[in-house]
């Protein structure tokens, strides 16, 4: 099964305004079973995905 997950948060970047920015990133992956993940049963790459490194800013 494919799965897709867009996620959103406060701006990585320190130094922009964190009220008029944000965060975004979309993560595609493949899973055998068809449960939504959670914290107890999430496959340790969707948990090692490194945010700061991967998302992008946006201006609100």
């Amino acid at each position: 099964m494919a799965c897709v997950g867009a996620f959103r948060s406060a701006a990585v970047a320190p130094e922009l305004d964190q009220v008029l920015h944000r965060s975004a990133l979309t993560v595609i992956w493949f899973q055998t079973v068809l449960n939504v993940p959670s914290d107890e049963d999430t496959d340790l790459a969707l948990h090692s995905i490194h945010w700061e490194r991967l998302a992008q800013d946006y201006e609100l």
